[in-house]
């Protein structure tokens, strides 16, 4: 018999300011779930509501703002480390990015739950930018090309859809 303990959401967003700035919005909500003593359904207790806010600058991803907030934790000492979000202003969202983050803010230095949640923002910072900025363009940059290198198999260095992308890049600049 399966029985639900526990769950987590994560919910991003994210949004064009204008002038190749986006605003990344992160919230995670962690549920613990005990067997009700009248029936067999299940009661769920909120145990974690977080939110975070990066304010990205594009087309290099350096994160100008961010900030945290804890709009529901289990224990009274959980806000100290909000401020430490702020640790995280002037990295730039590219590969490594996970383990700069797990340097500013992880460990003895942060919450584990939001160091989680800005690592999924910064994937989701790279796809909000690309819809905001670069699709539909009718040229592609290489540093474009660069942040998608090798993150997924998809998107080998060898592969057809980057080599494509290339000879698309060398086309338009014959072109020019």
């Amino acid at each position: 018999m399966k029985k639900l303990v526990h769950s987590r959401g994560i919910s991003i967003q994210t949004s064009d300011l204008g002038g190749h700035h986006i605003l990344v919005e992160g919230s995670l909500i962690d549920h613990r779930y005990k067997p009700k003593q009248s029936d067999a359904s299940e009661e769920s207790e909120l145990v974690h509501h977080m939110v975070i806010r990066l304010k990205v600058k594009g087309p290099g991803m350096l994160i100008e703002q961010a900030e945290a907030t804890m709009p529901h934790h289990p224990r009274e000492e959980c806000p100290e480390v909000l401020p430490w979000i702020r640790n995280l202003e002037g990295l730039g969202i590219a590969p490594g990015f996970s383990m700069k983050v797990k340097r500013a803010i992880g460990g003895i230095k942060g919450c584990a739950h939001l160091t989680s949640l800005v690592i999924a923002m910064g994937e989701s910072a790279v796809q909000g930018y690309w819809a905001a900025y670069e699709r539909g363009r009718m040229g592609i940059r290489e540093q474009t090309i660069k942040k998608f290198i090798n993150t997924c198999h998809l998107w080998k260095e060898d592969g057809p859809i980057v080599k494509g992308l290339r000879e698309t890049l060398e086309s338009q600049d014959s072109s020019e």
